[in-house]
């Protein structure tokens, strides 16, 4: 029967020939009927039938009826044009054999037909520099396609081309139609995956078309970029696999396995911190970086500055080094790490666990002391005032010299007390204070007394107004007693101490209550006798002294002291969680 034919759309413009020329053209043989159809008749006059015949260096088939075909196909293999010759290197865009008789069908797909004439099926083959895939019925593949465990994108249905080192902007594969769900399966991208893949990303494409995934870090154009196992680009905050701590209870993308665990919203601690510029770029940043935090710590709603070298955020470690404190919100770690300036060279700027730089006042675990840092991060050295800590602000000084560069002074400078950069001030008069095994008594300018004389001491315990101070030589309180050179003090066993030096000492053994060692319910201890200096640096946590036993010999009176041994943080709801120096 003769096979019906249907007008259809090339690809290539060239395939289009002058259809009246060609039959024209044709030599002996050959004869058009009334209605218009070549035939071929041989050399007895008889019509050929159900052959191909050659004419011009063409080819061109007789059906079953001797009618040369046109526009239609050939067994299924081979296809003929509008002039009915055999397509050579050609695409075409057609209805498969087997749906041309169809009415209702309406898909058509490109094929292939090689330097023999046969359509292309069921492999790769590369035309004009281009690379193109077809399946077993010789149908152009398009869109998301997988071969060996690759994952390949070759173009739009009308394009076909296997994309190679370039970005595609790209819809994943389980949004298109059902032929890509292959590909939706292999790049975990099913409805049912739940796991972070977007609906759309970009997608990079290198040497042979294969799709970049999982990768730690891949350099594109000079560039470094990062994929999750789906294969879309990772931008802005990626974290690696480990979180610990509170989860966010909806997971995203920015992480380089692709999922998060399923847990409440609060914070977390992400082991390893990538930042890549935002989507329309997404290569790895390096420098300074203005930005919201993390989604997957919680910090997303706080905009903080912070550095990237290679992409990583420097950041304190939650281990012994850059051990914690705690604020109303929970641990604090902080490292004084040295980076590139904004003006110029190296200078050290504090970071927490979360990249976020830090200003004001810090404890830096590794450092032991205390620093200061202004709005932009940088150290300060010298005198600062108004400080804020232990919700009142004071005047600190901290190191120039390169040993102990900007860390809080302590000790005696320029006759005045520091206790880890804090002056330490009396509030109305005169104050005793207690620093590394000695008692120094200052005025409300921190000024230490030297001058033996009487003074009128704030510290609660000093019952009268007026009292004789005496000095050792190097500025220390040697003792205090009445105008009656009696001495005011007594210790816990009521017996009168043999010298004011040890007596000024007893006073730390009645405010710690019998050799326990914990602060008061403030976290502070009494200033009943003797001041004991302090930093509040959260409102949980108080860093001061701490003392080992003390021994008092009841028949001789002899209060042998409670010395300290330490400076350590306590920490009020909980235990003290660390002596750091």
């Amino acid at each position: 029967m003769r096979k019906q034919t249907k007008l259809v759309a090339v690809l290539s413009a060239a395939a289009l020939l002058a259809m009246g020329a060609s039959m024209t053209s044709f030599a002996a043989g050959w004869e058009k009927d009334d209605a218009g159809v070549w035939h071929y008749y041989d050399r007895d006059d008889d019509m050929v039938t159900d052959e191909w015949r050659k004419d011009g260096g063409k080819w061109f088939y007789l059906d079953d009826d001797g009618d040369m075909l046109m526009d239609a196909w050939v067994d299924d293999e081979y296809y003929v044009g509008d002039d009915g010759a055999m397509l050579i290197n050609q695409w075409k865009k057609t209805l498969a054999d087997e749906d041309v008789n169809d009415p209702d069908e309406e898909g058509e797909h490109w094929y292939y037909f090689g330097s023999k004439g046969k359509k292309t099926v069921d492999t790769l083959k590369k035309i004009n520099g281009k690379t193109y895939y077809f399946d077993e019925d010789g149908e152009m593949e398009y869109g998301w396609y997988t071969k060996n465990n690759d994952v390949f994108y070759l173009g739009d249905e009308d394009d076909g081309a296997r994309v190679e080192n370039a970005w595609r902007w790209l819809t994943n594969p389980s949004q298109e139609d059902e032929d890509h769900d292959a590909a939706a399966a292999f790049l975990g991208c099913t409805d049912s995956s739940g796991d972070g893949c977007d609906e759309e990303g970009w997608y990079w494409f290198g040497t042979g078309g294969k799709m970049a995934k999982d990768a730690d870090k891949k350099k594109v154009n000079g560039k470094y970029y990062y994929f999750n196992k789906h294969g879309q680009m990772l931008y802005e905050w990626i974290n690696d696999q480990k979180v610990s701590g509170v989860a966010p209870a909806t997971p995203t993308n920015a992480k380089l396995d692709g999922s998060i665990p399923a847990a409440s919203a609060g914070s977390a601690y992400i082991d390893s911190m990538i930042y890549t510029n935002e989507v329309e770029d997404g290569s790895r940043v390096d420098g300074w970086y203005q930005i919201d935090g993390s989604k997957d710590t919680g910090k997303d709603t706080d905009t903080d500055w912070y550095f990237f070298k290679d992409g990583k955020a420097k950041k304190a470690s939650r281990t012994a080094t850059d051990y914690r404190v705690n604020n109303n919100d929970g641990p604090v770690y902080v490292a004084r790490i040295k980076v590139t300036s904004p003006k110029g060279g190296k200078e050290y700027f504090a970071f927490n666990e979360y990249g976020q730089m830090q200003t004001g006042l810090q404890y830096i675990p590794a450092e032991r002391g205390f620093y200061y840092f202004d709005g932009n991060g940088y150290p300060v050295t010298g005198k600062v005032t108004n400080v804020e800590c232990d919700d009142d602000t004071y005047e600190f000084y901290f190191n120039k010299n390169n040993g102990a560069n900007a860390k809080g002074l302590n000790g005696e400078k320029s006759g005045y007390l520091y206790f880890n950069g804090k002056k330490l001030v009396a509030d109305d008069d005169y104050r005793l204070y207690y620093y590394n095994g000695d008692v120094y008594l200052v005025n409300t300018k921190g000024k230490i007394q030297k001058t033996n004389r009487k003074y009128d001491i704030e510290n609660s315990g000093i019952e009268h107004d007026k009292v004789d101070v005496t000095f050792n030589n190097n500025g220390t309180v040697r003792g205090i007693s009445y105008e009656d050179n009696t001495s005011p003090y007594a210790d816990s066993t009521g017996t009168v101490a043999l010298n004011d030096v040890e007596l000024i000492v007893a006073s730390l053994y009645e405010t710690n209550n019998s050799f326990t060692f914990n602060c008061d319910a403030e976290g502070k201890y009494s200033e009943r006798y003797v001041s004991i200096p302090y930093i509040q640096l959260y409102d949980d946590d108080v860093y001061t002294y701490d003392f080992t036993n003390v021994s008092v010999n009841s028949s001789t009176g002899t209060v042998y002291g409670l010395n300290s041994v330490s400076e350590r943080w306590f920490d009020v709801n909980f235990a003290t969680v660390g002596t750091w120096r």
